[in-house]
C-alpha cells in the first residue's frame, strides 16, 4: 500500500482500493449495513462531537497513512464527504480511554508504551501511559489534537475508566501500569482532570485485580459511582473515599476480557429518573479458568467457550439492592456495543460469539485457530431491545440484515446526530495484517441504518434550543402539521437527549439517554408548540453536549448537538424546574405503566411529556427514596455532591449565580 502524502485529504477510493462504493438509496436504508469510506487507521476508539465529523484513533503501528513523518495513528472522519483528515498523535494511545467534557472539549487518556517495530526508527511513538490528550473539536478541518508533555497523568494507565462528573469534570479510574492480556501491573487508584493532586487508593480494583481493566462505571443521583469489575461491584463515593458492596453480578463475567454489552436504562421523569445498570452477554469463566498469566494467553482454550446469553440488571441505589434477570439475547455475544437510539430502544452491534476480547501471538497457543485473535465465530447481526414488546420478545433482529464485516477485538460503534450507527474498526493484531489473514486490520467504514429509516418524511422540529439548563423555564420547540402526519401521533411524540459517549473496546464511555417532559398547544396552521422540560440536575444528566431528537410515531428527527449546562467545567448552575403541564394541554391518550427490563411495572403516574406512558427503553419503576446510601431520589430532592474535596452538599448550594456560555 502506498504511503500517503503528510496531511492530505484521503478520498474513498484511495483506500478501499477495488471495493465499490455503492450510493445509497434512501428507499432501501432501514435495517441495512452500506460501506461508506475508509478509517485510514484503525478505529480502536472513536467519538462525534460536531454535526459532520467523527474522531477516530488508533494505537501506534505500521498505518500506511503517514503523517508529520511517521505513520498516522488518528484521523478525521468527514461525514459530508467520506474523507479522512490524518492527524498527528505522537504518543501510543494503545488501549486509551476518552469522554467528552463538559465545555464540549475531547480528553483522551492513558495509552501503552511503543512495543512495536516500524519500518522507521525514526517514526517510534512517545509512550503514551500516562498522556492526557486534549481536542476541541471542529468541522472545518483545523483542529489538531494537543498530546504534550506538559499534559500528564500522576501515574501510568493503560486500559482506564473514565467518567463525567457533575461539574463537567472527569475521573479517571485504574488501568495497568504496563500492557498484557488482563492486569499485569495494578495501578488500584483514582485522579481527576483537571487534577485535583495525588493519585487516591480504590481497594475494591485491589480485589478485582486482575480482572479490572475498563472497570465499568455510571455517575449516580447522589454523586457516587457504581463501579463493576471481576464479578463484584460497589457504590462509590470518591469525594470521602468511601465503598459500599453490592452483591455479586450473576451468571457470567461481564467486563474486558468477557466484554460484555452493557447500558444505563434511558432516565424518565415518571420513574424519578431511578438509575437502572444493565449488562447482557459475557464469558461464563472462574478467574484461575481464564487466567494462565498477566501476559496471556488465556490458560484455557477460550475458542470452545461460548458466549453467554444472560441479561441483568440492577438498580444500585434501591434500599436493598439486588440483580435481577430480563430477556436474555436471542445468541451469546462478548464486544458487542450497546447503543441507546434517539427512540430510546437498545441496539446490540458487532462482536464475537466465541471466546473473549484481546489477541495473542500467532500459534503461541496450540489452541489458536483464529489468527492472533482470541475470539471466533463474529456474530455479524445486530439485535434491538424494546421493553415495549411482549416479555420474552423484547431482543430482535426481525428485518436487520447482517454486515459482511466482522467486526472483532477494536472494533467501535457509535451513534451519529442523523440516527445512523457508525460502525469501524477491528483489528485482533499487535500490527497491521493485512485483511486475507483471518481477522486482518479493517480500515472499512460502514453505517448501519436503524429501521426508523423506512420513514418517508422525518420530523423536522423548528427552534431546537443550542443548550438546556439545570432547572429554569421551560424551552419551545414546534412541529408542523406534517411532522405530525394523524393528530394520534401527538400522544407518541417523545424528546430524547442522548450522549452517544466515545467508543472503545464494546465501552461507549459516559454514554447516557434521557427522556424530557413536555406539554403542547395547538397552532392554528395546524402544527403544535411543544413546551419542553429542561434538565433536572447534572449528577443525572452530566453537563457537555449531546443530541437532542423529537420523535414522533416512532421516527426520530436528525439530532442536534446541543449543550447541556453553562458550556465551562465547573460548578453547574441549578434552578427550580419550570412546570411544563401549567403552560399547555397534556397529550391524549391513556398512560401505561412503566416496564423495566425485568418485567416490573412503575407507579404508571401520568406524566405530561409521556404521551403513551412507554419509556422508550428499559425504564424501570423508580418510586423508592431514601438519603442517598439506598435509595434513589427525585429531581427535586436529589442530594448534590460536588466534586472538589468537600464532602456532601445540598443542591440548593449549586444555585450559583453564573455566566452562560454557549457552545
Amino acid at each position: 500500500m502506498t504511503r500517503i502524502k503528510d496531511g492530505f485529504r484521503v478520498p474513498l477510493a484511495a483506500l478501499l482500493g477495488s471495493a465499490a462504493v455503492t450510493a445509497v438509496a434512501a428507499e432501501n436504508l432501514a435495517g441495512t449495513f452500506k460501506i461508506i469510506g475508509s478509517a485510514g487507521v484503525g478505529a480502536m476508539l472513536t467519538v462525534q462531537a460536531t454535526p459532520n465529523t467523527v474522531f477516530i484513533v488508533d494505537k501506534a503501528e505500521n498505518n500506511a497513512l503517514h503523517v508529520a513523518g511517521h505513520p498516522a495513528w488518528a484521523t478525521a472522519y468527514d461525514l459530508r464527504t467520506n474523507t479522512i483528515r490524518p492527524m498527528d498523535v505522537p504518543t501510543n494511545t494503545f488501549c486509551a480511554a476518552g469522554v467528552l467534557l463538559g465545555d464540549g472539549t475531547i480528553l483522551n487518556a492513558g495509552g501503552d508504551q511503543q512495543e512495536h517495530v516500524m519500518d522507521n526508527v525514526d517514526s517510534k511513538a512517545v509512550d503514551g501511559r500516562r498522556r492526557l490528550r486534549l481536542l476541541a473539536p471542529c468541522d472545518d478541518g483545523t483542529c489538531q489534537w494537543q498530546d504534550r508533555p506538559d499534559l500528564q497523568m500522576n501515574s501510568q494507565r493503560w486500559y482506564p475508566t473514565l467518567e463525567v462528573l457533575e461539574d463537567g469534570s472527569s475521573i479517571i479510574i485504574g488501568g495497568s501500569l504496563e500492557g498484557g492480556y488482563v492486569n499485569p501491573g495494578d495501578n488500584p487508584t483514582y485522579e481527576y482532570y483537571p487534577s485535583r493532586g495525588a493519585d487516591r487508593k480504590l481497594t475494591f480494583l485491589e480485589r478485582t485485580y486482575p480482572l479490572n481493566l475498563y472497570p465499568l462505571v455510571w455517575l449516580l443521583p447522589d454523586s457516587r459511582l457504581f463501579v463493576q469489575a471481576d464479578y463484584r461491584a460497589i457504590n462509590f463515593d470518591h469525594i470521602n473515599n468511601v465503598e459500599q458492596a453490592l452483591p455479586d453480578i450473576p451468571h457470567s463475567f461481564r467486563v474486558y476480557p468477557a466484554s460484555a454489552s452493557h447500558w444505563l436504562t434511558p432516565l424518565t421523569a415518571e420513574n424519578n429518573y431511578t438509575h437502572t445498570i444493565n449488562f447482557c452477554g459475557g464469558v461464563t469463566l472462574t478467574k484461575d479458568e481464564l487466567v494462565g498469566s498477566v501476559d496471556g494467553p488465556p490458560k484455557l482454550d477460550v475458542l470452545k467457550v461460548p458466549a453467554d446469553k444472560s441479561c441483568t440488571s440492577i438498580r444500585p441505589l434501591d434500599a436493598s439492592p439486588a440483580w435481577t434477570d430480563f430477556d436474555w439475547l436471542p445468541e451469546g455475544r462478548i464486544m458487542g456495543n450497546a447503543i441507546i437510539l434517539p427512540d430510546l430502544t437498545i441496539l446490540v452491534i458487532n462482536g464475537a460469539g466465541v471466546g473473549t476480547a484481546g489477541y495473542g501471538v500467532r500459534g503461541e497457543a496450540s489452541w489458536m485457530s483464529a489468527g492472533s485473535s482470541y475470539a471466533d465465530s463474529p456474530t455479524l447481526t445486530p439485535v434491538i431491545y424494546d421493553p415495549n414488546r411482549p416479555k420474552g420478545k423484547r431482543w430482535s433482529s426481525e428485518g436487520l440484515s447482517a454486515s459482511t464485516i466482522p467486526r472483532m477485538y477494536h472494533s467501535t460503534a457509535i451513534l451519529l446526530n442523523d440516527g445512523s450507527i457508525f460502525v469501524s474498526g477491528s483489528n485482533p493484531n499487535a500490527d497491521v495484517v493485512p485483511l486475507e489473514d483471518r481477522y486482518g486490520t479493517e480500515y472499512r467504514v460502514e453505517r448501519f441504518y436503524p429501521p426508523y429509516f423506512s420513514a418517508s418524511r422525518r420530523p423536522q422540529p423548528k427552534g431546537l434550543p443550542d443548550k438546556l439548563s439545570y432547572g429554569g423555564e421551560p424551552f419551545t420547540i414546534e412541529l408542523s402539521k406534517e411532522d405530525i402526519g394523524d393528530e394520534k401521533n401527538i400522544k407518541s411524540i417523545l424528546v430524547t437527549y442522548v450522549r452517544p459517549g466515545y467508543s472503545t473496546h464494546a465501552i461507549n464511555f459516559s454514554q447516557r439517554a434521557i427522556k424530557l417532559k413536555w406539554s403542547y398547544k395547538k397552532l392554528d396552521n395546524g402544527g403544535i408548540k411543544l413546551f419542553v422540560q429542561q434538565l433536572p440536575s447534572p449528577t443525572i444528566f452530566p453537563p457537555g453536549p449531546a443530541l437532542l431528537h423529537v420523535v414522533v410515531a416512532g421516527i426520530p428527527s436528525e439530532g442536534k448537538f446541543v449543550m447541556a449546562g453553562n458550556g465551562k467545567i465547573g460548578t453547574q448552575t441549578v434552578l427550580p424546574l419550570g412546570d411544563v403541564s401549567k403552560l399547555g394541554l397534556p397529550p391524549t391518550g391513556s398512560t401505561k405503566p412503566v416496564v423495566d427490563p425485568s418485567g416490573k411495572a412503575g407507579d404508571g403516574s401520568s406524566d405530561s411529556g409521556d404521551a403513551s406512558g412507554s419509556s422508550g427503553g428499559d425504564s424501570n419503576d423508580g418510586g423508592s427514596t431514601g438519603d442517598g446510601s439506598g435509595g434513589d431520589k427525585s429531581a427535586a430532592t436529589t442530594s448534590v455532591r460536588m466534586a472538589s474535596s468537600a464532602s456532601l452538599a445540598a443542591a440548593s448550594l449549586l444555585v450559583l449565580l453564573a455566566s452562560v456560555a454557549l457552545f
